[in-house]
């Protein structure tokens, strides 16, 4: 298998900037970089000397890369000395967007603790079970998510972030209160192959995994990133026929859009951690809104805007119809799922000189496993991207034979991005982690230049928006519904939200879709709730292993869809 970029060859080769050299990871031979920092402490101490530079807006807070960095050192002196935060324990995050999340991230790295980052749209149980099963001693939330974990039965030690509109702290330590103390720390080093995160994903039962990221992980993720950077820096000096440093000397500072959840790998590592190490800023938004980012690309000169395909669509919308100057914008990129080649052609129509990225990643790698950028997006729409030089892949049978290139199997990946274990998941572990290879449970091939296609999931599992939706998860809690015999869920392809979900049931008595619909609305958070209910008036067929065939029933689903569409 060649690597087609030579510019990553140049990177990568002794003596460059990125250079790769072989080590033992974890007990496996991998190819590492070899001026890698130790850990994350390295990196947050480099990000200080941007200083005064613009670091992250949200409304009208704007807050430089000191003033950041000062809010961050007094909660790390906070936990330690007030808390008692200990090296290795762990210390849940619980809060939308906001600076304070990142601050919260790397004051608990800065003591050597390890940040747990929880999906703060969840339900109040979901969250305090997430809370439980990463083991943390302490909690940072906003207020919201402090009354439903309370709400929820967690009883952790807290620290609340609240606004003007919020209520009272819920009787615990205020985020405004901690920011009054010292910032003074003892920073605990860590080695590199230590927890340095948790993160978490799920697979075919619905219940979430804590994914355990090493310091390795994450650094390897955010070096990655710079050398793409790189690469494109080299290309676009070799098309204005300057040298790379003219070229950054004539460039503003990079901005790009704070879209994606910080409780998501694209958000905090691939968007916030990233611009934090590279001296970029950011620009936050408090909900998503078209209009909105279109006015911050002009007022902020946004750089970079990255985001799922429903929210491409609803840019490439807005942007028809505006007078908004959008000429700082350079790079698009799309993550959560595949860009739908119809959308492609409509981001290269309304923004022609914008460099469109894709690609497929997972939790598990720490981001990204493949890539495309420009040409490689155009010459193979239907690819997922160039695997990434650091990630070895091998696509198997289910027998876990190799296969020859270009056959389609399922995919396992084996590299420094790849995560250490889930947390406290012997079974799952010894299901998915083998010989230093994860099995990412997708299926597709792989060609002789190095492009993933990804055709299918084992994992039973919907993306919808850029979110993951567990199947199972949320069967389980319309099961509950006391007039419901038998429920399925999956999902159908959508143009705008990549996929959506449709619940069908067989139910007891007279219940109708209205009243499915609105218990779900009542039981689920609101991007897990169906777009779409049917009833069935007899059992689904199963299957010998008593399980629901879901592809008959998307299958007459779909039919009976395409035949209302033709009356």
């Amino acid at each position: 298998m060649k690597q087609s970029d030579p510019n990553i060859t140049a990177l990568t080769a002794p003596g460059a900037p990125f250079e790769v050299v072989s080590a033992y990871v974890l007990g496996h031979d991998m190819r590492v970089f070899k001026n890698a920092p130790e850990n994350l402490a390295d990196i947050f101490q480099e990000a200080r000397r941007h200083g005064g530079a613009e670091f992250v807006t949200l409304g009208e807070t704007c807050l430089t890369f000191d003033a950041f960095f000062d809010q961050a050192d007094r909660l790390s002196g906070w936990l330690q000395n007030t808390a008692n935060i200990s090296p290795g324990q762990s210390v849940a995050i619980c809060m939308k967007n906001c600076p304070e999340w990142m601050a919260a991230f790397v004051a608990i790295s800065n003591i050597g603790a390890v940040p747990v980052s929880i999906n703060s749209r969840g339900e109040g149980a979901v969250m305090s079970y997430a809370a439980e099963d990463a083991d943390s001693v302490f909690v940072i939330a906003d207020a919201k998510r402090l009354r439903a974990l309370r709400e929820a039965g967690c009883d952790l030690p807290a620290i609340c972030v609240a606004n003007e509109s919020d209520e009272a702290s819920i009787g615990v330590t205020s985020y405004a209160d901690v920011m009054t103390s010292t910032p003074d720390y003892t920073s605990t080093v860590r080695k590199t192959d230590n927890p340095a995160a948790m993160f978490f994903t799920s697979g075919t039962t619905g219940r979430a995994k804590a994914a355990v990221m090493t310091h390795r992980n994450i650094i390897t993720g955010l070096l990655t990133t710079q050398m793409a950077i790189a690469s494109i820096s080299m290309t676009m000096a070799e098309q204005y026929g300057m040298t790379v440093e003219a070229l950054k000397a004539h460039m503003p500072q990079s901005c790009s859009a704070m879209i994606f959840p910080l409780f998501h790998v694209s958000g905090c590592i691939s968007t916030f951690l990233s611009s934090l190490a590279s001296g970029g800023k950011l620009v936050m938004m408090n909900h998503w809104n078209a209009q909105e980012a279109l006015r911050l690309i002009e007022a902020e000169k946004i750089s970079s805007f990255g985001g799922v395909p429903t929210m491409h669509w609803d840019l490439v919308k807005a942007a028809k119809n505006t007078k908004h100057d959008l000429s700082s914008l350079r790079a698009l990129s799309c993550g959560g799922q595949a860009l739908p080649l119809g959308l492609l052609a409509e981001i290269r129509e309304t923004f022609p000189n914008v460099i469109i990225g894709a690609g497929y990643g997972m939790t598990e790698a720490s981001g990204a496993v493949s890539q495309a950028t420009g040409e490689g997006i155009t010459s193979r729409p239907k690819a997922s991207g160039q695997k990434l030089a650091m990630i070895d892949i091998k696509v198997t049978d289910d027998e876990g034979q190799v296969l020859p290139e270009g056959e389609i199997g399922e995919f396992w990946v084996r590299g420094p991005t790849v995560i250490k274990e889930y947390h406290r998941r012997p079974e799952a572990n010894a299901k998915s982690f083998k010989d230093g290879w994860y099995r990412t449970g997708d299926i597709g091939k792989l060609d002789l230049d190095g492009y993933l296609t990804v055709v299918d999931r084992k994992t039973d599992m919907v993306i919808s928006g850029g979110e993951n939706i567990y199947c199972a998860e949320v069967e389980q809690a319309l099961g509950r519904h006391p007039a419901v015999r038998q429920v399925t869920t999956f999902g159908v392809a959508d143009d705008r939200l990549g996929e959506r979900l449709v619940a069908g049931f067989v139910v007891d008595g007279q219940v109708t879709p209205d009243e499915l619909m609105d218990y779900a609305k009542d039981n689920l958070a609101a991007y897990k709730v169906p777009t779409d209910i049917i009833l069935k008036a007899n059992s689904f067929a199963l299957n010998a292993m008593g399980k629901v065939e879901k592809h008959k029933v998307r299958a007459a689903y779909l039919a009976r869809k395409e035949k209302e569409q033709a009356a």
